[in-house]
């Protein structure tokens, strides 16, 4: 019986990586906020955890602010990214991808979130700070830092919000 749920398991986690070599599946992400991810994340921790890999990765499409601030990700955060990506049978190569992490601000709250590299090197073409996007991003757990519970979101894509037409006063 545990054969079948291992083989089962890793059947599943074989799935995101064959997403992952395919279009980018913009479909599947469901409008949240970065508070809403980071909740939900720190509800499945629990108090006696160290650290909560994640199954289910609440792919998120949350709208934020761009504030061009970014930095490199600590050595802690970057080997929970490698515990994470080895436990579900990623590429080895899928946590070099994330080798800095960005501020972004919704309302008040800001986020340092580890961000693909592949898009970053669009930011500079495309993004001022203080400019709003949309991010897609995943949350894949979270880990005791200290005394500190640190939810993992990691940016995948990113879009530029849809210009509003002017509004026509009559």
């Amino acid at each position: 019986m545990k054969l079948v749920h291992l083989t089962l398991f890793f059947f599943i986690a074989s799935l995101g990586v064959q997403v992952k070599a395919q279009a980018f599946p913009w479909e599947i992400f469901t409008t949240r906020t970065l508070k809403d991810v980071d909740m939900i994340t720190r509800k499945a921790f629990r108090p006696d955890d160290s650290m909560f890999l994640a199954t289910k990765l609440l792919e998120t499409r949350a709208e934020v602010t761009f504030t061009g601030e970014s930095r490199p990700i600590s050595e802690t955060r970057k080997n929970f990214i490698k515990w994470w990506a080895g436990s579900f049978n990623y590429p080895k190569d899928y946590p070099d991808l994330y080798a800095r992490e960005y501020l972004y601000k919704e309302g008040d709250d800001e986020y340092w979130l580890p961000t693909e590299a592949p898009i970053t090197k669009y930011f500079d073409k495309e993004l001022r700070p203080k400019d709003k996007m949309i991010l897609y991003l995943i949350s894949i757990g979270a880990y005791r830092n200290k005394e500190k519970v640190d939810c993992v979101l990691l940016v995948e894509e990113y879009q530029l919000p849809k210009p509003q037409p002017p509004s026509v006063s009559k």
